[in-house]
Order: C-alpha cells, then sequence, then structure tokens
C-alpha cells in the first residue's frame, strides 16, 4: 500500500483511466487469435465491439497530457527524467520479443535487428516510440501553450478534429483515404490527445450556458454511434470490405475515438474521488494506485502472456467460440496473469527498468 503521502500526490480519475485504458489495449489484442473471422465476419456485434475498445492508447497520450503539461521543470531535467522511465524497459522486453521471435515462434529475421532503431520489434510497443518523442518535445509544447493560451489551444484541437474525418473520406467521398493530401492532414497526429487531455484536465468541457450538458452529449453521440453507422450503412453501398470498415473504425485519429475518448475521461473525471483517502475509501487507496503502477509493465508484456500463456491454455474451450466471446474471456484472462507477473517483476531489483516506475 502506498503512504498517505504518495496517495495524496496522486490523481484518482487518472488512475482509474489508466487502468481502463490498459484493459482495452489487451481486448483490442485479443481477437488476432481469430485473425481471419475478425475481418471477414461483419456482424454488430463486432462493430460495438471494435468502437468500444478501439479508443485504448489514446487515453494513455490524454493522461501524459494531463499530468505533464505544462511543463514546470528545466527541459534538460523533465526530458533525462522521462526518458529513464520508458527506454530502459522498451529495450529489455525488445530483447524479450526478439528472444520469443526467435526461439519459439521461429519468425526471426535480420530486417527484425536493423530497423530496431525506428520501428518496434513487436508491434505492441510502437507506443513507447511516440510517447518517448513526445517526452522530448513536450517543454517546447509547453511554451507553445504558454504563448497561444487556452484559447489558441481550443483552435488547435477543432483543427485536430476536423482531421479525424480523414478516415470517413473513402467510399462516398474519395476512393483513399490520405492523410498527407488533406488540407488537415498536418493535424492528423497524437499531440491532439495530449493537447486533449491537457485541456480536459485543466478547463473541463468548455460550458456555453446552463443547457450545454446535452448538447456535448449529443455531439459525442454523433461521433461515437452516427459516425460509426455511416460508415457500416452509407458507405456499404460503395463495395468498401468488412476489413476496410474495421481499419478505420480502430483508426486512432479517427472522430469516434476523439469522442468515445472526450466521454471517458470526462465521466470517469466527474464520478471519481477527488483525492484518496486511508479511511473513507480503503478499497479505492489500496487498489486503484496499484494496479495503476502496474499499467506500463502489463502493456509490455501482454502478447507474450497472450500468445504463450493465455491462448495455449484456452485452445481447447474458446478456439471454436465466436471471436467475441474468445477475445473478452481471454483478455480478463491475460490481464490477470499480466497483473501476477508484474506484481512478481516488481520484486526484483531495479523493477523500474524492466516495469517501469
Amino acid at each position: 500500500m502506498l503512504s498517505e503521502a504518495k496517495l495524496q500526490r496522486r490523481v484518482p480519475y487518472l488512475d482509474i483511466l489508466r487502468v481502463i485504458a490498459c484493459l482495452l489495449v489487451i481486448l483490442i489484442h485479443t481477437p488476432i487469435r481469430q485473425y481471419d473471422a475478425y475481418y471477414n465476419t461483419p456482424s454488430l456485434a463486432g462493430a460495438i465491439y471494435t468502437v468500444l475498445v478501439a479508443v485504448n492508447c489514446n487515453l494513455f497520450f490524454m493522461i501524459t497530457g494531463a499530468l505533464l503539461l505544462p511543463v514546470t521543470r528545466p527541459g534538460g531535467r523533465f526530458v533525462k527524467r522521462r526518458l529513464l522511465n520508458v527506454l530502459p524497459p522498451l529495450v529489455i522486453w525488445t530483447v524479450v520479443y526478439l528472444l520469443e521471435h526467435a526461439l519459439l515462434l521461429h519468425n526471426f529475421t535480420p530486417r527484425l535487428l536493423t530497423s530496431v532503431l525506428f520501428h518496434p520489434v513487436e508491434g505492441l510497443l510502437w507506443y513507447v516510440y511516440v510517447l518517448a518523442v513526445i517526452y522530448v518535445t513536450l517543454p517546447l509544447v509547453s511554451k507553445c501553450i504558454d504563448a497561444i493560451g487556452k484559447r489558441g489551444v481550443e483552435v488547435v484541437l477543432v483543427l485536430w478534429v476536423l482531421s479525424s474525418l480523414i478516415p470517413y473520406q473513402h467510399g462516398v467521398f474519395m476512393e483513399a483515404s490520405q492523410y498527407s493530401h488533406n488540407m488537415f492532414g498536418a493535424f492528423a497526429n497524437y499531440y491532439g490527445y495530449v493537447l486533449l487531455g491537457y485541456y480536459l484536465h485543466h478547463y473541463g468541457l468548455p460550458v456555453m450556458g446552463q443547457g450545454s450538458r446535452w448538447k456535448w452529449g449529443l455531439l459525442l453521440i454523433i461521433g461515437i454511434v452516427v459516425m460509426p453507422a455511416f460508415e457500416l450503412l452509407v458507405q456499404d453501398r460503395f463495395g468498401i470490405t468488412w476489413q476496410q470498415h474495421l481499419d478505420t473504425l480502430t483508426c486512432d485519429i479517427s472522430i469516434n475515438n476523439i469522442a468515445m475518448a472526450t466521454l471517458l475521461f470526462v465521466v470517469v473525471r466527474h464520478y471519481s474521488p477527488k483525492r484518496y483517502d486511508h479511511k473513507g475509501h480503503a478499497a479505492t487507496a489500496t487498489w486503484w494506485p496499484l494496479l495503476s503502477k502496474c499499467t506500463f509493465g502489463i502493456y509490455l508484456c501482454q502478447m507474450i502472456v497472450l500468445r504463450q500463456v493465455v491462448w495455449p491454455m484456452t485452445r481447447s474451450w474458446l478456439g471454436t467460440a465466436p471471436w467475441v466471446v474468445d477475445s473478452l474471456v481471454s483478455g480478463l484472462l491475460a490481464a490477470l496473469v499480466c497483473f501476477v507477473l508484474v506484481l512478481l517483476l516488481r520484486r526484483l531489483p531495479f523493477n523500474r527498468y524492466i516495469v517501469g516506475r
């Protein structure tokens, strides 16, 4: 259990969001076992599942913006501290996954090594690569935020939201969706989530009068429900494959993901306790911070746990189940196994360099 002093420095709703994001990341990866069924079998359940879990890593970027902006430490100290949190675990787990590919999966190629500085050896590690670059540039972005103020951030966010319509361009609007060939393409990046997290943490949703809640609720529903429905019902008439539909719904910089991330952020923030209290919220004070501190390690080890533990363990009784059922059960089981594994790794010397702080 964390001490009272350390608990008071934590933000409960960000801990809860971090745990939710970690679980969603696992759930977006579990359909890989039934990849063909996932990409080739149209279903309403599949569409709902995809829309609900696709937000995953975007929440992590929002949490980064909420916690670290504006940057108050000198730039050099800030970057050094942050990179030490993510680069040593990245190196260690890169080696682990390389060994898995070579010894267990037997698909090791020299290309995995030659591109390791710019491309992850395991797909899920992409997030750490992007996060490292964000850490390096956050001091500069912080100065920009100070210069442009609240209104300037709002302008950038509006342009970023407009860029999130790019994935929906195919079919009705054009045959292919190209970020780089769009007037808002320069804004279609993960920094939008960092700024969104900063903005919602410090200002919340803009208030435009007493009845503003239902207006924002309507806008979020349009993003979460109406746009995916448009994708599946309207654009389906233009020969769009199910795989293309799913690629649109899971695209990180898409309006449905931004709306879902905003909804989760606002709701969890509203209903979470403002601070931890050992006496009044014993369970909350114990489990949410602990789970939150394990999420980075869980993120790093999840694929090897899925491939080498959970999928072999459940093959006999889940292998033929519908992929949505398989994904949900496998995901929850993987989360539990990863949590236990990370707790054990945290007992090792220098554990912060293995599973993060």
